[in-house]
């Protein structure tokens, strides 16, 4: 702003993207506490997507997004017996409304039972779209946190290129958190 405090910020992924194994619709399903026929298959099955962070990308109908809610027990069974999920299982669900796309990220075996606006989740979300199409780019806003009672508004946008799918994620902040750390 006028004063030179950080109001929001855009942020180019890393990597292009790349994608990885599916995961059972029933797998997912299970983690997040709804049926396996709530998680939507039509556009893409479950997948490890990554542009430099790897998050397991699943579209779920808007009701059961809203309702989704972790099982620590089924997380730990599902990393158990997928090894691609690595030492850690972070699930970022979406749910869309037009152009716009409402989204949770559920990672609780790194700690982070739920985050309320997951920038390097959204930006393999807005590159998987796009490579979904035939689209030379892709324009998403991204509302994440309601669930939470924090609720985040995420910009992404994704570019085909020569190295291939770029993707980028930018929004406004808030100060929620002031300190002083004396050495």
């Amino acid at each position: 702003d006028g004063t030179g405090a950080v109001v929001g910020a855009t942020i180019a992924a890393p990597q292009p993207l790349s994608l990885g194994p599916e995961l059972a619709a029933e797998q997912v399903a299970a983690c997040i506490g709804i049926a396996p026929a709530d998680v939507l298959t039509t556009a893409h099955r479950p997948m490890l997507a990554s542009v430099g962070n790897s998050f397991v990308i699943a579209e779920v109908s808007g009701e059961a997004l809203t309702r989704a809610a972790p099982d620590i027990g089924a997380f730990r069974r599902v990393r158990e017996a997928w090894p691609a999920a690595g030492n850690k299982l972070a699930l970022h669900l979406y749910a869309r409304d037009g152009r716009c796309v409402r989204a949770r990220m559920f990672s609780p075996l790194s700690g982070t039972v739920e985050d309320p606006a997951t920038g390097s989740a959204n930006a393999p979300l807005g590159a998987l779209l796009l490579s979904l199409t035939q689209e030379a780019a892709l324009s998403i806003a991204v509302v994440q946190g309601v669930e939470m009672g924090r609720p985040s508004l995420l910009h992404v946008t994704a570019r085909r290129g020569p190295d291939g799918i770029r993707a980028t994620v930018g929004g406004s902040c808030v100060p929620v958190l002031r300190g002083e750390a004396t050495v």
